[in-house]
């Protein structure tokens, strides 16, 4: 995680220069509660943990733009014990994501916005059990995000942002599905 991290911030760094140039572009960072939902046909589990984004994008005026970044749901986990064997699985799903943006400017200062994307997820999973047996996969979903969210303008080009994404089923696999959101706040960067 600490790579990756490294590499999306290395990455932001570098796009910053570029970004300056174009009146519009806006870069962020955001972190919040990530939420997973197992779904199998025993029923369905929950774990919530902490996730992050990095993010940038441009408008193309003060209502239409689009957005694209990067999102990591931390690890969830659930066990459960049948028969005496306790099974453990965990999830680590991450995304990139392109997005549509819609902006409702309500004063200087305040506006809500909203999203309407693609998503491509990368989901490792483990598995182990109390019997010795343990595997390891990683699977690849796309899916459509959906995102709503409120903007407050410290200045000109510094926002505060609190937002909510639905990334949908970001794995479906052999009976299982597995939904991610997230939660977030964060600060915006405007250029």
């Amino acid at each position: 995680m600490k790579k990756q991290l490294l590499l999306a911030l290395l990455g932001t760094a570098l796009t910053v220069p570029l970004a300056a140039y174009a009146e519009g572009a806006y870069v962020g960072v955001n972190v919040g509660r990530a939420e997973q939902k197992v779904s199998i046909a025993e029923g369905s589990l929950k774990d919530h943990t902490t996730g992050y984004k990095l993010y940038g994008g441009y408008g193309f005026n003060q209502n239409f733009g689009v957005e694209g970044g990067y999102v990591d749901f931390g690890k969830g986990s659930a066990s459960v014990t049948n028969a005496g064997v306790t099974s453990t699985i965990s999830a680590k799903p991450r995304s990139f994501y392109l997005a549509a943006t819609g902006t409702l400017p309500l004063n200087e200062q305040f506006s809500l916005f909203a999203k309407l994307g693609v998503s491509f997820n990368r989901t490792k999973i483990h598995f182990e059990d109390t019997t010795g047996d343990s595997e390891n996969s990683s699977k690849n979903r796309t899916t459509a995000l959906i995102g709503i969210g409120a903007a407050y303008n410290f200045t000109k080009n510094l926002a505060l942002v609190a937002e909510y994404e639905d990334f949908g089923k970001v794995l479906k696999e052999d009976g299982v599905d597995l939904k991610a959101n997230l939660l977030s706040i964060g600060l915006r960067y405007k250029f």
